[in-house]
């Protein structure tokens, strides 16, 4: 009798160790995404589709052991993350280094866009109708520039999404930087106020970085 409970006992231990390194895998990648995202609102939907199972009860209960006792351990880290990065984020926006687009539905509404371009390359580019959605209103702008472009026999290339390096190494995403005859010139949407104080701050930052130039396009009064 000594023997099988030997035998069952170490069963049960190397049940116990298959579990334990099954729902180690599955929960090191959800903490791993936790930590990505600065978010613990996934977790637990995340643990019940990966590693809860109704033919697996013991698995599954020993799984939610773990988890709930990994969860108490980096819930306090996660947020600490997420409150440091928000802040970050908050400066990040307010000096014009980010801008944040939302897809927005202006077709119904007759905008359009207003623009420095003209004054900055000598570009005659009017009425172009805002949509509101970003990628679509880009491909738009770039399309009648380089229609433009060829028209007036200018060098006419773009960027999109292009990180420029600032001198005190921070970084500024502009949306779109448009290069004619060499010149480089970071181009921004303004769809509110915000980003029109945005636009402001980002532009004498650029000049002082030896980007004279930035054109916006933008649906507001400047």
């Amino acid at each position: 009798m000594n023997g099988i409970r030997i035998v069952l006992l170490g069963v049960g231990i190397l049940i116990l160790i298959i579990n334990l390194f099954i729902n180690s895998g599955n929960l090191f990648k959800i903490v791993s995404y936790c930590f990505q995202t600065n978010s613990i609102s996934q977790y637990w939907t995340l643990f019940f589709k990966s590693s809860v199972s109704g033919r697996a009860v013991i698995s599954s209960i020993l799984g939610f052991i773990l988890a709930l006792l990994i969860f108490i351990a980096i819930t306090p880290f996660v947020l600490i993350r997420k409150s440091i990065n928000g802040k970050k984020t908050s400066a990040i926006l307010e000096e014009g280094l980010l801008f944040q687009y939302q897809d927005l539905n202006l077709e119904n509404e007759d905008l359009h866009y207003t623009s420095n371009i003209n004054q900055v390359t000598g570009l005659q580019l009017d009425h172009i109708k805002a949509t509101g959605k970003i990628r679509i209103d880009a491909i738009i702008l770039i399309s009648e520039i380089d229609k433009l472009c060829k028209t007036h026999n200018k060098a006419f290339t773009y960027s999109v999404m292009e990180k420029i390096i600032l001198n005190d190494k921070k970084e500024a995403l502009a949306p779109i930087i448009l290069t004619l005859d060499g010149k480089k010139m970071p181009t921004y949407f303004i769809f509110n106020e915000t980003h029109k104080s945005q636009f402001s701050k980002i532009r004498n930052t650029l000049y002082n970085n030896g980007y004279k130039n930035c054109i916006y396009f933008s649906t507001i009064r400047m």
